[in-house]
């Protein structure tokens, strides 16, 4: 399939393993950012990133992949909505939760990129990237959650990107 730019934001348990799992089965680049700087190092040492996520590389991603608690997540997308394209596709992991959708959905409208509520059904007793493994996803279901501005292309493109990288199925 085609090679995306993928960016992580938060690089724990479900962020990590989403790296290690993008570069384990795709030939995606993934570009990581996290706070906690030895995270950062650890990630790209093993290879679960191919660089860091900067301002100067979000504009060319494809796949916003964002891992972190649901207030951090809807104030990083509001602080770094006019860097993202037109034509990515912003997709929270925080889990379905009601608070971030009414944050980051009116962020994306304005600014015009693709947003998509998403919460994976793994996790583990630990968490942090040192816990994050390229096989926590694998047969696990993906729920997103689609609204009014959310087309057919769009559910497509995210569908062969979650199953590629292990998960099992889709539900909306």
């Amino acid at each position: 399939g085609l090679t995306m730019n993928v960016g992580i934001v938060g690089l724990g348990l479900i962020g990590g393993s989403m790296a290690k799992s993008i570069k384990a089965r795709t030939a995606h680049t993934v570009w990581g950012v996290d706070l906690n700087h030895e995270t950062m190092t650890l990630a790209r040492m093993c290879g679960a990133i191919d660089a860091p996520l900067t301002e100067e590389n979000l504009p060319q991603c494809d796949i916003l992949l964002i891992a972190i608690r649901p207030a951090a997540a809807i104030e990083w997308v509001k602080r770094h909505a006019p860097l993202i394209s037109k034509s990515a596709i912003v997709v929270d992991l925080c889990g379905v939760k009601r608070v971030v959708v009414a944050g980051i959905a009116p962020v994306a409208e304005q600014y015009g990129f693709a947003y998509i509520g998403g919460h994976p059904m793994a996790g583990k007793e630990r968490g942090g990237f040192t816990s994050a493994t390229d096989d926590l996803y694998v047969g696990a279901s993906m729920i997103l959650t689609p609204d009014k501005r959310t087309d057919m292309q769009l559910l497509e493109t995210l569908k062969t990107f979650f199953l590629d990288i292990g998960f099992a199925g889709l539900t909306f």
